[in-house]
């Protein structure tokens, strides 16, 4: 801990420290799975914002075009290639960040990836698969981009961390299902890691929260339901999930931004579900208890 600590932590939740870590131009981002979906769409909003967003992706064609887009708004920004489940890449790439940049003040664990299997009908070894592809993405890289982020921001003092989970893990309202065991893991495992990093991180300066988005337009989901022979819309979302909704990628990315620019009154360490474009509008104006639950 440093010897002065930046801030302290409210056991109640509610954050207070030195710093306010508002979104402001020259900042530098990072962004998992930026290539496509919610990610380009956070990225694209940190850039319009004046922020140097790097977009880490494995989807070389798709992560071009981010950046292009990026650039388009006026930002310098990059696609870096960077597959987020090898633990070596995600080293190696923060590293090159951090030697050129000098430091991080954004990092979105967004990078998602999505399959399920059988119990009875799966063989150990493809189970095995199924665990690795799910945990490593969407868990494992989310613990190891935070390690190489987070040292960098402790030594300026402020931060901002926001990890991606899903509905899924608000079970007050979403069941489970019987074949998304790996995935469904793999985003509990996420959301214990964003309670904990905010306990410990908090101190230095460095806020963490969570998004947890039900369905999304993006194309992991129309991929999913090309694969089922149904077309994307609120009302099969509906028949499929039991909730009629649907959200655009811009909706989350600004609802991402809205969180990092809160004041330190606000609380850190929560997990906000997002079902409709009005929950995101609601956390512009701060905490929002019930999304909280």
């Amino acid at each position: 801990m440093p010897s002065k600590p930046v801030g302290q932590y409210d056991p109640a939740g509610i954050a207070t420290k030195g710093g306010k870590n508002v979104i402001r131009e020259g900042m530098t981002a990072v962004v998992t799975g930026g290539a496509q979906g919610i990610g380009r769409s956070i990225c694209l909003a940190l850039a319009k914002r004046g922020v140097c967003v790097y977009s880490l992706d494995v989807n070389d064609n798709g992560n071009r075009e981010t950046e292009n887009q990026m650039n388009s708004v006026g930002s310098e920004c990059y696609a870096v290639h960077c597959d987020v489940s090898d633990t070596e890449e995600i080293c190696k790439t923060f590293e090159e960040i951090l030697q050129k940049e000098g430091g991080i003040d954004i990092l979105v664990n967004n990078a998602a990836v999505f399959s399920t299997m059988s119990f009875v009908k799966d063989s150990y070894e493809s189970a095995l698969r199924d665990w690795a592809f799910n945990v490593d993405t969407n868990a494992r890289s989310t613990f190891l981009c935070s390690k190489m982020a987070a040292p960098a921001m402790a030594r300026r003092g402020s931060g901002e961390i926001v990890n991606i989970v899903t509905n899924h893990v608000k079970r007050y309202l979403f069941p489970p299902s019987n074949s998304e065991h790996s995935y469904d893991a793999s985003k509990y495992a996420q959301l214990a890691l964003n309670e904990s990093l905010a306990e410990e991180l908090h101190p230095y300066g460095i806020r963490v929260n969570a998004l947890c988005p039900a369905s999304t337009r993006t194309p992991m989901l129309q991929e999913f339901f090309d694969n089922i022979g149904m077309e994307l819309t609120k009302e099969t979302i509906g028949q499929v999930s039991g909730t009629a909704s649907l959200l655009e990628s811009e909706e989350v990315a600004e609802a991402c931004c809205a969180i990092m620019n809160w004041d330190d009154s606000q609380p850190v360490g929560q997990a906000y579900l997002l079902m409709y474009s009005e929950d995101c509008e609601e956390l512009k104006k701060g905490h929002v208890a019930r999304l909280a639950k």
